[in-house]
């Protein structure tokens, strides 16, 4: 084996091991990378990649030279990596050696999270304020959002240092419930507890991984979509478990469950703008490099006001559906440039205004509190809905990638 082998190892392991950690996109877009990095200096690699696994086999020259077995849990994104793994792609494409490129890609999979831990706190309040108006449009929605998601923040800083990470969603939910059915009972009995929780519990609402795991599937990657799958209800199940240890510490019943008043008071501009808080919060919660901020705010307002328009016009499936191809052709459009943001980060905002994952809690909760049959519903809707948002965004990207495999042919 050679030294320039053994750098190339380094390579690909250390990216495999970061792209696998923040697989918000599936395993489909590794595989495509790795090959891409691997074709460009020469060698050929055999894949299989699951939703927490990478087995590489390595040739070079026909020649088998390593194998290598990579894990990792996927957890809350830096996408600062991510970003840093796209810029470097074009930089390998446009003639980097290898021996920079690793050198590169070992201080990517080293970097620390490019905020502070105080302002990432902050930054998931936000983050839940900019979202309370698409659950209630009302200023007390809001503001209690932000006072539940700094809770929230609190406890994501924390776990995700230690082994208790994993239950993050358990911990966080239950934490916010207690809260929410003792400081602001008046207000969640008022709304409906769960819908003034949402917000604050979207960081770890799994519409992404649920996402993601329709795409697997789509794709023909069954065992990886179907372990990322049941990993998303598990999240759901235990932030339903969370919420129910503390109605029972609370002394509240399940029928405080129960849904109350939801009409909004905010009209169509104010909730836009909040979208933005939205997408700044966003920002600091997953550790997205400020830079992209106008362009996560375009294309979460573009997603929105296309789902509204169309959902009026036709039903909100179709609208969700219409809003998702169009997120499909304008994140591909979008991050062409190595200047502009990785698609992952554009997607992510998409998966969250088109709130997949907000319908399972909804629907678990409402057959907790003894309403079965609307409960149902709500799963049901989910069920559809993270199928549709993944058909929709992959029809997008072969829509805009048309003209280009066009010319290939030609």
């Amino acid at each position: 084996m050679t030294t320039q082998d053994k750098t190339f190892i380094s390579l690909i392991s250390t990216m495999g091991r970061v792209l696998l950690t923040e697989s918000g996109e599936g395993t489909i877009m590794i595989e495509e990378q790795l090959h891409q990095v691997a074709a460009h200096y020469g060698y050929h690699l055999n894949i299989l990649c699951l939703s927490e696994y990478i087995e590489i086999t390595i040739y070079h020259e026909e020649e088998h030279i390593h194998h290598a077995i990579i894990q990792a849990t996927p957890g809350i994104a830096s996408l600062s990596r991510i970003s840093s793994v796209k810029t470097l792609l074009h930089d390998i494409d446009n003639g980097l050696t290898l021996e920079t490129a690793d050198e590169k890609m070992q201080k990517i999979s080293t970097s620390p999270p490019i905020y502070p831990d105080w302002l990432r706190v902050i930054g998931t309040s936000f983050f839940a304020m900019g979202f309370a108006p698409l659950v209630i449009a009302t200023w007390t929605e809001v503001w209690i959002s932000g006072v539940l998601g700094l809770i929230s923040g609190l406890i994501c800083v924390v776990l995700e240092k230690n082994r208790f990470g994993l239950f993050f969603p358990l911990i966080a939910s239950f934490f916010v419930g207690v809260v929410s059915l003792t400081v602001f009972h008046d207000t969640a009995i008022s709304y409906g507890p769960v819908f003034l929780m949402i917000p604050a519990l979207f960081i770890c609402i799994p519409g992404d991984t649920m996402s993601a795991a329709a795409g697997e599937v789509f794709y023909g990657k069954l065992t990886a979509g179907s372990a990322r799958l049941v990993s998303a209800f598990m999240c759901l199940l235990q932030m339903v478990i969370g919420i129910l240890l503390a109605i029972e510490v609370t002394g509240a019943t399940v029928r405080t469950l129960d849904k109350g008043d939801i009409s909004g008071t905010f009209n169509s501009f104010y909730i836009l703008l909040f979208v933005i808080v939205f997408c700044l919060g966003l920002c600091l919660t997953f550790n997205v490099p400020m830079t992209y901020l106008k362009w996560l705010s375009i294309f979460a307002i573009l997603t929105l006001v296309i789902q509204y328009v169309v959902g009026q016009w036709a039903g909100d499936l179709i609208g969700t559906f219409v809003a998702a191809i169009a997120a499909g052709v304008m994140a591909n459009i979008a991050t062409k440039s190595p200047s502009q943001p990785p698609r992952v980060v554009l997607f992510i905002s998409s998966f969250f205004i088109l709130t997949v994952g907000a319908k399972g809690i909804e629907g678990l909760s409402s057959i907790i509190g003894g309403y079965v049959v609307e409960g149902s519903r709500e799963i049901m809707a989910m069920i559809i809905l993270f199928p549709t948002v993944t058909i929709g965004i992959a029809i997008g990207y072969l829509i805009s990638t048309q003209k280009k495999q066009l010319q290939q042919k030609n």
